[in-house]
């Protein structure tokens, strides 16, 4: 390791980035060209010849702006700080919910230190879009096993929890419609969300052998022909469940998926 560059108060990460085991330390001082004096004891244990990551912002400073001829502002006056967060290191992303956002505002971030003295450019702008998911990412690789699949984007995954969303919704509209989408989000649908979008990811990245993949979508297709036909029910604090719906999947548990990861075209 070598501390060139690093100098007294700067933050430093130990692990790897993104993994879980990676954590933030502020160094007290610099004792020599290799050595570092840690202003608190490390709570992780960690390897020999870690990786260590040396780092000038830890927070992410989130802005909003409202939405302009669907444009987003460019004058910086426009642009409210909602808050800052603390970067998650051992996350493969850090989120900030605005419970007031949308898609009426445009958002953007920099990259802040403790003391505030740093920040950098703002990034691109972004068009916000409907917050209210019905569960995590990280609860997604979790149920499929790719909690540290770093080669594994955010994006495929986001990708899957939309579908799930989507199919859960659908299939129950009929009964709560006006309740869509759920907020707060009923642990039931929460779980169901889970096992649905990590099934989906799996059969994506593994193809359509993928066992775990095929029971986790078969099951929870299972329960919400069950919820259709109101053999089982969500429950919501005030709630009547009204209407009918009905219900069907395409590809069902027979059909042959339209192409596979492992094709060329």
């Amino acid at each position: 390791m070598s501390a060139q560059g690093i100098a007294n108060g700067d933050v430093v990460l130990v692990g790897t980035p993104g993994l879980d085991g990676c954590e933030r330390a502020v160094v007290e001082t610099v004792t020599s060209e290799t050595q570092l004096a840690l202003a608190e004891p490390l709570k992780l244990p960690h390897a020999a010849y870690e990786a260590l990551t040396a780092l000038k912002a830890d927070r992410v400073r989130t802005y909003r702006a409202s939405d302009l001829l669907n444009q987003p502002p460019e004058s910086d006056e426009a642009w409210t700080v909602l808050g800052d967060r603390e970067i998650d290191f051992d996350q493969h992303s850090t989120y900030y919910t605005d419970s007031d956002g949308g898609a009426d505002f445009w958002y953007r971030y920099t990259y802040v230190d403790a003391s505030d003295s740093v920040e950098t450019a703002p990034s691109t702008p972004i068009r916000g879009t409907n917050y209210k998911r019905y569960c995590s990412l990280r609860e997604i690789r979790e149920e499929a096993g790719f909690l540290n699949a770093v080669n594994l984007k955010d994006t495929l995954v986001e990708q899957q929890r939309r579908a799930a969303e989507a199919e859960i919704n659908a299939v129950v509209s009929g009964i709560y419609g006006a309740h869509l989408p759920f907020s707060p989000v009923p642990e039931i649908v929460r779980s169901l969300t889970i096992q649905l979008a990590a099934g989906l990811l799996l059969l994506v990245t593994f193809g359509e052998d993928s066992t775990r993949g095929n029971d986790l979508t078969s099951s929870v297709r299972t329960r919400l022909k069950a919820i259709a036909s109101r053999e089982e029910t969500i429950d919501i604090p005030g709630a009547t469940p009204g209407g009918t719906t009905t219900i069907g999947f395409w590809p069902d548990e027979t059909a042959p998926r339209a192409f596979r990861m492992d094709q060329r075209f």
